[in-house]
């Protein structure tokens, strides 16, 4: 015979498991358009007050972080894996997520090809909307960059 309580605990951690696996497939699509450049579809996984910080420098807003992708990587070639989440909800349809990443980006700046292999860790801010789990925040903190072509590129001042 089971309780009340056993059942609520059980549903509670149903809802938990839930919005992780949510949170993981959003994601997964989330380094997925950014490798195939459907940089419209990628801006809907993000908050209207995006905020990102990676060499490329920082990103305030979704519709400056979509302009600031589309132009910057559409002639480049990338591959972003994710794995390992670490999912810590810190309130009612909030989270944040850190994630291993590896990364391998074929591009030009100033005419100049860079190409590497870097790895490290996303530390992201996630929000339940109607429309399901969207980035709020990401900060890119690299461990390694091995260069492949060219120079690493800094990040610009802000």
């Amino acid at each position: 015979m089971t309780s009340d309580g056993d059942l609520e605990s059980l549903a509670a951690e149903l809802k938990r498991l839930r919005d992780i696996e949510e949170i993981k497939q959003m994601r997964g699509r989330y380094c997925r358009l950014i490798d195939s450049k459907q940089f419209q579809a990628w801006g809907e996984l993000l908050t209207e007050d995006f905020h990102a910080v990676t060499e490329g420098g920082v990103q305030d807003g979704r519709d400056v972080a979509v302009a600031f992708l589309s132009k910057s990587l559409a002639e480049a070639t990338t591959v972003h894996h994710c794995h390992t989440p670490e999912i810590t909800f810190t309130g009612e349809g909030t989270a944040t997520g850190i994630w291993a990443m590896q990364d391998h980006v074929k591009l030009s700046i100033g005419g100049s090809p860079v190409a590497f292999r870097g790895a490290g860790h996303y530390y992201d801010v996630y929000v339940r909307t109607p429309d399901g789990w969207r980035v709020k925040s990401t900060e890119l903190r690299r461990l390694s960059v091995d260069m492949l072509e060219g120079k690493f590129p800094s990040r610009p001042e802000s």
